[in-house]
């Protein structure tokens, strides 16, 4: 992998993050307190100047007085020159402190006239000093100069003080903020340490634990989290899809063999000639014709299934959800004429939005449950209602109802629960096949695919299952 240029171009630059905050610190805290520093220099010999300019200005107002009254200077302090001189800068008399005693100004006419026209203090050599100038009456000068060797001193240690002060403030600066650093990157390499974990290992629990310390990275540890929780979730999701499937495949594959075992069966009796008799030979072509239809309509069962968890879209229009179960209840009549079937509707319109065919195949697996699973003489109901914004069917019968422990497992596809031998010895067809296990699982997904549910309602005797649709509301 190629590098880019600007990180060629500054190779010096540490990659790290950790260094860069380190780094980071050092260079602005170091701009800093050298830019105070030159701050605090600055403004102390500009104050130093200042006053002495000040001084200057006094002692030529006392100087000036002075020469009204006598000709004779006098000294105006340790570190003062007071000169007189003429048009052409020749000094005429000197007056010097003790400290300057041998210090030299040297001004030429010029020079004095520039200064003396500005009327403020400026500096003059050879000797460091500041000076004012006063042009004289008689064409002369007056020049007051002062040493500027205590001042330059003065910030010269101030300068040293700032320097030996500021190299254990910055190491100070340097260390606080390799600890601030690596207090706040640490959440990060825990986010980092997970993630590896998370890919070396497949450790799907795993998550960020680590204190934070900004918000920003408390933020980056919730998203890292959120997102590891739906890999989790998806990992999980897919896992028990994939279960499903296997069991799902293996229960068609039983379903499918039975029936095509049957068949085979039958087929090798009529090749080696087992089946002379026509009466055996009619009887096991009845056998396979039912087999068959078995079969077919178990794989229609399937096809169906796999349509509706591809989300393939159903129609869709209005359904009269009351003229539905009337159908479906003439049916069940038809199927199993001793069985009482009733249908109870609610004053009003029961319309929903979905397939009818669809919708209607709801409720014929579920008098098709009551009638595999309950003997001829128990009756059946179907309840047609409202509540809210949803239609209700409720198709109940009084038979030995649904254990509790099954009542979330009987929608499973494959899932027979079975039913006691007095129900079973009391069907009309003690040698029907039984059920592919594949029609409430097949309620279900038809449900789920208008938007709806059903469950099986708790009840003191009888099985009570209740369809939710969503009602039509532009009627």
């Amino acid at each position: 992998m190629e590098t880019p240029d600007r990180y060629r171009r500054l190779r010096w630059w540490p990659r790290s993050l950790y260094w860069r905050l380190a780094l980071g610190f050092l260079t602005i805290t170091t701009i800093g307190v050298a830019a105070a520093d030159v701050y605090a220099a600055r403004a102390l010999a500009d104050g130093l100047r200042n006053r002495l300019d000040q001084q200057l200005a006094s002692i030529r107002e006392d100087r000036l007085d002075e020469l009204e009254t006598s000709s004779d200077l006098k000294p105006a302090g340790a570190t003062v020159v007071v000169l007189l001189t003429d048009a052409i800068g020749r000094v005429v008399q000197r007056e010097s402190g003790a400290m300057v005693e041998r210090a030299t100004v040297r001004l030429s006419g010029t020079d004095l006239d520039r200064m003396a026209a500005a009327g403020r203090a400026g500096a003059v050599g050879p000797t460091p000093m500041r000076a004012v100038v006063e042009k004289l009456p008689d064409g002369g000068y007056l020049v007051i100069a002062q040493s500027t060797a205590d001042d330059t001193a003065t910030v010269h240690n101030l300068v040293v003080i700032e320097a030996v002060s500021g190299v254990p403030l910055v190491a100070c600066v340097v260390l606080g903020a390799l600890w601030f650093s690596r207090r706040t990157i640490s959440p990060l390499n825990e986010i980092t340490a997970t993630a590896r974990r998370f890919a070396t290992e497949g450790a799907l629990s795993q998550r960020v634990s680590a204190p934070v310390s900004t918000a920003e990275v408390e933020s980056l540890a919730d998203a890292f989290n959120a997102m590891l929780g739906r890999v989790d979730e998806e990992f999980n999701r897919r896992r028990k899809a994939e279960e499903q499937l296997r069991d799902f495949v293996g229960a068609a594959s039983h379903e499918l063999r039975t029936p095509l075992t049957a068949i085979g069966g039958y087929a090798q009796l009529v090749r080696f000639g087992a089946l002379d008799d026509p009466a055996r030979l009619d009887d096991a072509m009845r056998r396979v014709q039912n087999e068959t239809r078995r079969m077919s309509a178990l794989v229609d069962e399937l096809l169906l299934l796999a349509r509706l968890d591809q989300g393939r879209p159903l129609e869709r229009r209005p359904v009269d959800l009351v003229e539905l179960c009337a159908d479906a209840v003439a049916d069940a009549r038809v199927v199993d004429p001793e069985r009482t079937v009733s249908l109870v509707a609610a004053p009003g319109p029961h319309l929903v939005t979905g397939d009818p065919d669809r919708l209607r195949q709801v409720v014929t697996n579920l008098l098709a449950n009551v009638v595999a699973h309950t003997p001829h003489d128990v009756p059946a109901e179907v309840r047609v209602g409202r509540e809210g914004a949803e239609q209700i069917v409720d198709v109940i019968d009084g038979g030995p109802g649904i254990p509790e422990e099954l009542r979330e497992r009987i929608f499973e596809r494959f899932f027979r629960a079975g039913g006691d031998g007095a129900a079973r010895a009391a069907r009309r067809d003690d040698h029907a096949a039984p059920g592919s296990g594949l029609g409430l699982s097949i309620v279900a997904a038809i449900a789920a695919a208008h938007a709806g549910s059903v469950r099986v309602e708790a009840c003191e005797a009888g099985a009570w299952f209740r369809v939710r649709l969503p009602a039509l509301t532009d009627v």
